[in-house]
């Protein structure tokens, strides 16, 4: 007999990097949990009859469950922000989700793959809680977004290319569009017992630091420096961080902190869950 898929999903965090892409992409019916003040339903789209919008406090594990618990949500996907301690709100929404009988829980990951510290320790311990709770995860890794080039390089805010280090070790690469389409497929097409406490890595392009920038072809200058400028400029410290990451090789999905090696085949090996389809690149998503 055939397991049978998932069959309703909810979104909290649906910002507009990944997780209105991932409303849009057509996994049906799902739900959509925002912040009493957000304005980012605005952007969502009006005339869908599966998709729900409702509000709740994220801080409110009873308030998440009752509504989870209602909706009967088999899959609840985190895109809450990192970068400005969102994340931290996980553990509320794990227990709201345990409580409420969810399936699986998708958290905010869409990165590399995090080490026990630094920059990804929350997100480390996240994966500690859930399973000491007993709530199977996914964790999606697709390294950088290809949008976010310019904003982890300062360019967007400079109007110059700051490279922290030599920029020649490969990384991950995947567009947004690509990341929010291979999460739809998957959940709509796995068996659950596929996507239950496991890891995904993909890779919609591997290249370094250094061939990025030279997709630009000289139209923009080029800082090589020890840090990302503070002037003017958010974030300064993750943006830093990332590229240190870059700089020893621990941006690409295949990674390995503990032996400090890399893995090109790990890096994409789950690439072919979804057959047959063609990977953006960075060239094309920033139109270089």
């Amino acid at each position: 007999m055939s397991e049978a898929l998932f069959k309703s999903f909810a979104i909290v965090g649906a910002g507009p990097h990944i997780g209105i892409p991932i409303v849009k992409v057509s996994i049906s019916p799902i739900l959509v949990i925002a912040r009493p003040t957000s304005t980012n339903t605005s952007a969502l789209p009006a005339d869908d009859p599966n998709l729900k919008v409702v509000r709740a406090d994220y801080t409110s594990a009873s308030e998440v469950s009752a509504i989870l618990r209602e909706n009967k949500v088999d899959v609840l996907i985190s895109t809450v922000t990192l970068v400005f301690g969102g994340v931290l709100v996980q553990n509320i929404l794990a227990d709201a989700a345990k409580e409420a009988g969810v399936k699986l829980f998708v958290p905010s990951e869409f990165g590399t793959a995090p080490p026990a510290s630094g920059l990804s320790h929350e997100k480390y311990d996240f994966a500690v809680y859930t399973k000491s709770i007993g709530l199977p995860t996914l964790h999606v890794y697709n390294g950088l977004f290809n949008e976010f080039v310019p904003w982890l390089t300062a360019l967007t805010e400079t109007g110059k290319l700051h490279l922290v280090g030599k920029g020649e070790m490969p990384g991950s690469f995947t567009a947004i569009p690509d990341v929010a389409g291979y999460l739809a497929h998957i959940l709509t097409t796995q068996p659950p017992s596929r996507l239950l406490d496991v890891e995904v890595r993909i890779e919609g392009q591997r290249a370094t630091l250094l061939e990025i920038i030279a997709l630009y072809k000289g139209s923009v200058p080029v800082v090589h420096c020890d840090a990302v400028p503070t002037e003017g400029v958010v974030a300064v410290e993750v943006r830093t961080l990332l590229q240190q990451r870059f700089e020893i090789g621990g941006a690409s999905c295949g990674w390995n902190p503990e032996t400090g090696s890399d893995d090109a085949e790990l890096a994409r090996k789950d690439n072919l869950l979804w057959e047959g389809h063609r990977w953006l690149t960075v060239g094309e998503v920033l139109g270089l």
